[in-house]
This record gives C-alpha cells, sequence and structure tokens, in this order.
C-alpha cells in the first residue's frame, strides 16, 4: 500500500515538474563548466557555499512574507 502510494505521488510529481519551463540557465552553467582553472577560483571562494547560504536566505524571507500575507488574511477574515 505504501509503494502503491509512493509511485502516484512520484508520477504527480513528475507531472507538476513536467509544466514548469526549462532552466534559461543552462547553457551558462554548461559553459561555466568548462573552465579549467574554476576549481582554483572555487577553492580560493566557495561559491557553492554562497549559493546554498543564499538559496536559504531568500527562502527565510519568502516564507516570512509568505506568513505575512497569511496572517493579514486570516486578520481580515476573523
Amino acid at each position: 500500500m505504501l509503494s502503491f502510494m509512493k509511485q502516484i505521488l512520484d508520477k504527480f510529481l513528475d507531472l507538476v515538474i513536467s509544466l514548469f519551463p526549462l532552466s534559461p540557465f543552462t547553457p551558462v552553467i554548461q559553459e561555466l563548466s568548462s573552465l579549467p582553472y574554476l576549481g582554483y577560483i572555487n577553492w580560493f571562494l566557495p561559491i557553492g557555499d554562497f549559493i546554498k547560504i543564499g538559496t536559504l536566505w531568500i527562502g527565510a524571507i519568502a516564507s516570512y512574507y509568505a506568513w505575512s500575507v497569511i496572517a493579514r488574511w486570516v486578520k481580515l477574515l476573523g
């Protein structure tokens, strides 16, 4: 039963993801990955860590604003 539900959820999520457009940054990222000195630059400036931290920060700000809007709607209805 659990595996059946997982399969349904996987199919549904595949359908939802297929509705989104492709990333316009894919060619740029592939071009950057071919640079021979990128690994050395990344050793001095951990770009991957910067991206992870920035993603978490943007997620936190977005969730704060989403919660703020929901709280206003609840206050408006109440």
